[in-house]
């Protein structure tokens, strides 16, 4: 299909044509490509294999493109490229304008792009720019003595009076001291993450610099889009202050899995800092200067997830989205706990500027952390979870196998502790492997479809192989189909890509959403409980919307019931500017429940 002759939200803004829902200037027009989108995460290594050597490649990723643009999403954003020491994913960079020879060539690069780019699909490359690998060429010659070009291009200081580190500053994935000595210098330098991860230096508008380069050298070869590793790691207290320890009736800080001694402190110093939003504003210059192309941060591991990520994109200035770790809790899903989040989220975000993520390769699978493993949910619960992940106002990050519902790989049972490949496992004994086990593509073949080699590099559990796309293709019931119709759904309503959203007043076990832009209207009602519900509307007509594959009973014009963990979604355009604007839950007797 020619770019020309794509759909209107897949076009480049420039070619984009006029819109009907547009034509009403005093509503929000729909926007750029982001607004709303649905960002498919890949980590190549885990995706296909296209030359048998065990680990996925951008060829096999190419294989794949017809059916990721099946699925319905926006864009790809691929984990790190480039050459790396192999130590966590990828996320040790050795050469930021390269492609790691495992998988591929930078022509297997912008082939890729542009065929991606012919299906609609937009490409966002993930940046790591808070740290290097200590392979990197700037960090060798860094280390190498105090007075060469680079040598203040990373975070260095002079030991304690007692020889050891300057100051309390952990590492956050094993609560350790960052700082390592590095007899060369006589000093230590400082890593947030693991010791092969050096710091860079933000405070030096040297190291900006060479960042702003490398971010042109991308975009000039035609990326939509960057999302940025970590990027409130990016500075540090330039006074190297210890941080505050926490007190003991202090929260646990957001995003970590596991507590350690870093949770014990109130990171404030070693990262989190404000210096690195004035740092990112050239950033958003040059970007803005490339039409079409977004900046997406990663705000999880802080204080406070959402108030944080949302500095990052205030004002026009700085990032254009950012993620937060409202929905990477690792407990039973409840109607109160994601009203709390979604909540917060609008009151702090305001219309624009707000991601949403469940999963990805730090995280544990979110059909394990909400649900499958643990708790007795029925079958529709993961298609009623698409679709509340789809009625929240922004975009979407889906990781990867979670189209296909497919559960943490468990440790022993499924990767061998000497299979396991993350050096966070030293830590906490089952790492971050269970989610980047290799996708599932049928039953029949070595590998179920991923590589014909004799072990890829890492195994696939027998569970997920029941979960295999081919197999899903063909079920029309199947987790896959769900996403891809909701995805497609989604894509074509302006109410959900665009449009404002009203958290609605509703008891337990009720989330409900009103979405709205121009004259449509849609209400998005779930029942996350384990009991059917009965739910009155307050508008005169409202019709329930229909092919999504959800199970209601109508028993008046204005009163549905739902079954256990499922959703109704319901159009009112018709209604457009009634001042009914409420609606009524009910209890196993059917007493009406006034709001």
């Amino acid at each position: 299909m020619r770019p020309e002759h794509l759909p209107w939200w897949r076009q480049a803004p420039i070619n984009r044509r006029a819109h009907a829902w547009e034509k009403k200037q005093r509503e929000p027009t729909l926007g750029e490509w982001w607004h709303g989108a649905a960002i498919y995460q890949i980590m190549p290594w885990s995706y296909r294999d296209s030359d048998d050597d065990g680990r996925g490649d951008l060829n096999g990723i190419i294989r794949s493109l017809d059916y990721i643009t099946s699925l319905g999403v926006d864009a790809i954003w691929l984990m790190p490229l480039y050459p790396s020491g192999d130590v966590d994913a990828g996320y040790d960079v050795k050469d930021m304008r390269a492609i790691d020879h495992s998988l591929g060539s930078m022509d297997d690069f912008d082939r890729l792009l542009r065929l991606a780019h012919q299906r609609g699909l937009r490409v966002m490359l993930d940046m790591v720019w808070s740290h290097t690998s200590d392979q990197h060429p700037w960090f060798r010659e860094s280390r190498s003595g105090r007075e060469n070009e680079r040598a203040d291009w990373y975070i260095w200081a002079d030991p304690a009076d007692d020889g050891g580190p300057p100051n309390n500053w952990p590492a956050v994935f094993n609560g350790e001291s960052g700082w390592h000595f590095v007899p060369e210098r006589g000093q230590y330098y400082f890593t947030n993450f693991f010791p092969g991860q050096p710091a860079l230096n933000w405070h030096n508008p040297n190291v900006r610099e060479a960042i702003l380069d490398i971010a042109r050298f991308w975009l000039d070869r035609g990326i939509d889009g960057m999302r940025l590793d970590a990027v409130n790691f990016y500075a540090q207290d330039p006074e190297l202050r210890d941080n505050p320890m926490r007190g003991e009736d202090d929260p646990l800080p957001d995003g970590f899995q596991d507590a350690n001694a870093a949770t014990r402190q109130k990171l404030v110093n070693s990262f989190n800092r404000p210096e690195t939003l004035e740092y990112l504003k050239p950033l958003r210059e040059l970007v803005d200067t490339y039409p079409g192309v977004t900046l997406l941060g990663e705000v999880v591991m802080c204080e406070d997830s959402i108030a944080e990520a949302a500095k990052y994109t205030q004002n026009g200035t700085l990032l254009h989205m950012a993620y937060h770790a409202g929905l990477l809790f690792d407990e039973r899903m409840t109607a109160a706990r994601m009203r709390k989040v979604v909540r917060k989220t609008l009151n702090t975000f305001g219309a624009t500027g707000s991601c949403w993520i469940v999963g990805n390769h730090d995280f544990g699978r979110m059909s394990s952390r909400w649900g499958g493993d643990r708790f007795p949910y029925p079958h529709g619960f993961r298609r009623t979870i698409a679709a509340l992940l789809l009625s929240l106002p922004g975009a979407l990050c889906l990781w990867q196998g979670d189209e296909l519902g497919l559960p943490e790989a468990r440790v022993p049972d499924d990767i061998p502790v000497d299979r396991l490949r993350d050096p966070l496992a030293e830590t906490n004994g089952r790492g971050r492997d269970g989610a980047r086990t290799p996708m599932p593509w049928n039953d029949h073949s070595a590998n179920c479809g991923f590589s014909r080699c004799e072990q890829p590099w890492l195994p696939i559990p027998r569970s997920h192989r029941l979960l295999n796309v081919a197999r899903q293709q063909h079920d029309t019931e199947s987790l896959l189909n769900d996403w891809r119709s909701l995805l497609n759904w989604h894509t074509a309503q302006p109410a959900m890509r665009a449009g404002t959203t009203e958290l609605m007043d509703a008891d337990e076990p009720w989330l409900a959403l009103r979405r709205s832009y121009a004259e449509q209207t849609l209400l998005c009602l779930f029942n996350l409980g384990d009991e059917a519900a009965e739910i009155t509307l307050d508008y005169r007509d409202p019709q329930p919307v229909q092919g999504l594959g959800f199970e209601f009973e109508r028993l008046s014009a204005q009163q549905f019931r739902v079954p256990a963990w499922g959703a109704l979604i319901v159009d009112v355009s018709a209604e457009h500017g009634s001042t009914h604007a409420s609606l009524h839950t009910s209890d196993e007797y059917g007493d009406v429940l006034p709001h």
